[in-house]
């Protein structure tokens, strides 16, 4: 039984779709205490911009899809804590000071 994931980064407010892995995007994730710090990987400069620019509005998505189970979906919110992007490298951080854990599959139930 194989697991996939997923990285979004989506506008809060329109829900428009700013980053996504799918792209061939790479990702990491680390804990800071009660923070979360999310690095991704390629991303171009024109995306990296706009991300940083609409900080104070991000919602990041992680789904973790195993193969013949549920759906988990982790919602970090980034609320004012740091996004910051490296140009010549490519490399985005996102801070999120929160995140919440929960499968769709237990709402439709």
């Amino acid at each position: 039984m194989s697991e996939r994931e997923r990285l979004l980064v989506k506008h809060a407010i329109t829900g428009r779709l700013l980053l996504s892995s799918a792209e061939g995007l790479t990702y990491a994730f680390s804990r800071e205490g009660e923070l979360t710090r999310i690095t991704v990987y390629g991303v171009p400069a024109g995306k990296g911009q706009e991300v940083v620019m609409l900080k104070a509005e991000l919602n990041v998505f992680r789904f973790e899809e195993p193969g013949g189970g549920p759906v988990v979906k982790h919602w970090y919110y980034v609320g004012d804590n740091p996004v910051d992007y490296d140009e010549a490298s490519g490399c985005l951080v996102i801070t999120a000071q929160s995140e919440i854990e929960y499968r769709p599959d237990q709402y439709w139930e």
